[in-house]
């Protein structure tokens, strides 16, 4: 029904998130750019909140540069 309706051929409505369905925003900017920053930092905890359904999951799936993740280590 939604596919049809905005033309779009893959589903934006399942159960896994997908980041290509993300609306970047400029607060999802800054969370994204936060992130970045306390994972490069090496800060031991970062906590990302926000109301249901507004991308928290899906911001974790992100695609993060190169060079973050070929630093990181996560256990």
């Amino acid at each position: 029904m939604y596919n049809a309706f905005f033309g779009i051929t893959e589903n934006p409505f399942s159960l896994s998130p997908d980041p290509t369905f993300l609306y970047r925003s400029p607060q999802h900017e800054e969370a994204l750019a936060n992130l970045i920053y306390g994972v490069q930092s090496r800060k031991g905890f970062i906590v990302l909140t926000g109301e249901v359904g507004t991308g928290k999951t899906t911001m974790l799936e992100c695609p993060m540069p190169l060079t973050l993740c070929s630093r990181a280590v996560f256990c």
